[in-house]
């Protein structure tokens, strides 16, 4: 089945805290190794993003630990140097064939040097049981990946928010994004409005529309 990559915002999580302001001078802020091991540790046990390469740099990272991932990071200064520093990579998705690796579906965005702050963003449709297919402008069914996958995201984005213990007022939101993608807290759904037009054109017997649409609504 194909996997459509759409590269349109689905999903955007802001992680930060109060502990500093805009202060350029503490450039890198005390706890921001630890912060970033914490970060990067659930993120490459989760495979939900396993670090590549930096922004801005066309090198491949190469690392057996998180640790030296780290020291990468800083033999580059990124720390030192950079206000705020962006990371791409890659992210495991589970099929029932097995696993499929892709570029691109997560990042790592404006992770901040001189405070604690950093997005998670997803430009990917996996998480949701309907796909757009830029191609012929439809939107197509995604049950298999959604099924398999769909869960990992918020577990992933709450175990980084309670590990770091940041204070995070601006996290779990309610937006719309792109294509009609509903961010609610750490989740994403498929709007209402577009899950009940798409479902009375192409209807789909193993979705259990109403059960999907009583979780938006919670």
């Amino acid at each position: 089945m194909k996997l459509y990559l759409p590269r349109k915002l689905r999903g955007s999580w802001h992680f930060d805290s109060n502990k500093y302001d805009y202060n350029y001078d503490i450039v890198p802020y005390p706890e921001i190794s630890s912060d970033l091991k914490t970060l990067l540790t659930i993120l490459i046990e989760s495979q939900l993003f396993i670090p590549r390469s930096l922004e801005g740099k066309n090198e491949i990272l190469n690392y057996s630990s998180v640790e030296e991932l780290i020291a990468l990071i800083e033999k580059d200064n990124y720390l030192q140097d950079c206000f705020e520093f962006g990371i791409n990579g890659d992210t495991v998705i589970y099929t029932d064939q097995g696993e499929e690796i892709h570029s691109d579906i997560f990042c790592l965005e404006s992770f901040r040097t001189f405070q604690q702050s950093f997005v998670l963003a997803t430009k990917s449709d996996v998480w949701l049981p309907m796909s757009f297919n830029e191609e012929n402008y439809s939107y197509v069914w995604n049950l298999e990946r959604y099924n398999l996958n769909f869960s990992r995201l918020p577990a992933v984005l709450k175990k980084i928010n309670e590990n770091l213990e940041w204070e995070n007022e601006s996290l779990l939101v309610n937006e719309f994004h792109e294509r009609g993608t509903l961010q609610k807290g750490y989740n994403i759904f498929l709007s209402k409005e577009v899950l009940k037009r798409e479902y009375n054109e192409n209807p789909n017997l193993e979705f259990n529309i109403h059960e999907y649409i009583a979780k938006i609504e919670i």
